[in-house]
């Protein structure tokens, strides 16, 4: 297996709207240090209350490498949380 030079970081906020809450979840690139504001890719969904923007942002980390460390009850409106680069590295050779 080849070691990583760099984490994988998604970043995730919550925010209040009219008609419920938003929460956007982007990655940024491994050159982003070189291009402030760059990202891989950016999702923006509106959500009904704080446990689906949680169940939304716990789906896309299941299929991207990652998992919520805990089940809080104060769930933060902001954060980021380290991936897992290609999470099947690990599972050669079973199927």
């Amino acid at each position: 297996m080849y070691a990583l030079a760099t984490d994988h970081l998604l970043y995730y906020k919550i925010t209040s709207e009219p008609a419920g809450l938003k929460i956007r979840i982007w990655e940024t690139p491994d050159t982003a240090e070189d291009h402030p504001g760059a990202y891989t890719y950016i999702i923006n969904r509106r959500v009904a209350d704080m446990a689906e923007a949680k169940a939304v942002l716990s789906q896309h980390l299941a299929l991207n490498g990652g998992a919520l460390a805990c089940d809080q009850a104060e769930f933060p409106n902001k954060g980021k949380i380290r991936l897992l680069a290609f999470p099947t590295w690990n599972r050669e050779g079973m199927a």
